[in-house]
């Protein structure tokens, strides 16, 4: 046996073949390729930690408001693909549209006032099936997940109600602006000395009302003659009460966030029209006054009064 093992070391060195004894190491190395090693356990995620996620399909030309409960405080963009913008004037409607034809799948998130979080995935498609998204009360039983596929059932509007619209700095819906304002125009006058009248027309401040921090105007043109009045704008400003002729005049215009009976632009011969505008609760000073000035389009039948603090200060609680 050892002149085998001799003769084979010895042709191992012609061939140069080098014969060595396992080393420590591998013999470790092989002890390890048998025993499997321990690996942590993965932590499942658990259902009720997922926040699903909304499909919408955004086209280029168009845009797609989507509601939420309570006024948006953060938006981020999966990519610049995409465009988001909240509404004007209002907290908590979210307008996106595509920012360029036949964008990549992308998503983008949105954090409301009331904490939650909103996830949405986005596609391109030019003529989507829906313009229109209210999540102000849409509810979805614990796990059940929107998909593309049954999406419809929770955003085609049958399963909610009409979204609800929330003014910037109002602590007021839509809905409640538009049925105090509606309550406005069911009161008797309360304010009779203030106006203009001039050209067979008539403009009037008939009732100032204040509710939560919201003030309301009610207003009433009368056309007195047989030509017909169209209302090219009503604005109000806040001026200086005396203005020199060295004093500049400083004008800061007060924009109404809601008017009952914008649309009727037309004052027909012999009628009246009275409208209310809502705006955000504020006073001025004594030294200040307001000007309502109301103008014709294409006429000369301008009218102008004015509305002191005291006018403003005497408003009735509605």
């Amino acid at each position: 046996m050892k002149t085998v093992v001799a003769l084979l070391i010895a042709l191992g060195g012609t061939l140069g073949v080098t014969w060595a004894q396992p080393s420590a190491d591998s013999t470790y190395r092989q002890r390890e390729q048998l025993v499997p090693l321990r690996m942590a356990p993965e932590i499942p995620i658990r259902e009720n930690s997922v926040i699903r996620s909304h499909y919408l399909e955004l086209p280029f030309n168009k845009t797609v408001s989507i509601i939420f409960d309570s006024p948006i405080r953060s938006v981020d963009l999966g990519s610049r693909d995409i465009i988001a913008n909240r509404a004007n004037d209002v907290e908590n409607v979210l307008k996106v549209k595509a920012g360029r034809l036949g964008f990549n799948e992308t998503n983008f998130s949105v954090i409301t006032a009331d904490g939650k979080f909103w996830s949405f995935v986005a596609s391109f498609n030019e003529s989507p099936t829906i313009l229109a998204l209210n999540l102000a009360t849409a509810k979805m039983n614990d796990g059940e997940q929107i998909t593309i596929e049954s999406k419809s059932s929770f955003i085609d509007g049958q399963n909610v109600r009409d979204g609800v619209i929330q003014f910037a700095g109002v602590r007021a819906t839509q809905s409640e602006v538009v049925a105090n304002c509606d309550s406005v125009m069911k009161k008797h006058r309360n304010v009779r000395h203030l106006g203009v009248e001039g050209n067979l027309m008539q403009a009037a401040l008939k009732g100032v009302y204040i509710k939560d921090n919201v003030i309301y105007y009610k207003m009433s043109i009368e056309n007195k003659s047989n030509i017909n009045y169209d209302i090219d704008f009503v604005r109000f400003f806040i001026v200086d009460k005396t203005v020199t002729k060295r004093t500049s005049v400083q004008e800061i215009e007060l924009l109404p966030f809601y008017v009952y009976n914008e649309g009727i632009r037309t004052i027909k011969g012999k009628m009246t029209v009275e409208k209310v505008y809502a705006f955000q609760k504020f006073t001025i000073p004594d030294n200040k006054r307001v000007i309502v000035m109301a103008g014709e389009v294409n006429g000369g039948r301008n009218l102008a009064f004015i509305i002191n603090n005291a006018d403003i200060m005497g408003a009735d609680k509605l």
